[in-house]
């Protein structure tokens, strides 16, 4: 059984991405194995990752764009992507607003205890 429906699994790949580079730039940044001992830089991967996917979510609100691509791909356009890819059985429309309160939650619970 698959997680995802049409291009949903993007959603997985932004949050990887996001998760490589903050850990690499935080690392980096402090010492090494600072990300894996404080629990605000995974807040931060969770609030990058949300930008990433508020990006993907209105790049697939771009009719023309997605016109062009059903025209170069000699298929027909896509009605209501935004609704109709799916992560986990949520829509893709949802995950910037999921992923950006997860990671302001870890943040604040971090940064206050």
């Amino acid at each position: 059984m698959l997680v995802w429906s049409g291009v949903g699994f993007f959603i997985a790949v932004l949050i990887s991405l996001a998760y490589v580079f903050c850990k690499w730039l935080i690392d980096t940044l402090w010492v090494d194995g600072y990300f894996a001992a404080h629990l605000w830089p995974t807040g931060a991967t969770f609030i990058l990752s949300a930008i990433l996917c508020a990006v993907f979510v209105f790049v697939l609100r771009q009719e023309k764009l997605l016109d062009y691509l059903a025209k170069t791909t000699q298929s027909q356009p896509m009605m209501a992507p935004e609704k109709t890819h799916k992560f986990f059985f949520i829509p893709v429309l949802y995950w910037p607003i999921i992923l950006f309160l997860s990671g302001a939650g870890i943040c604040i619970y971090d940064l206050t205890k």
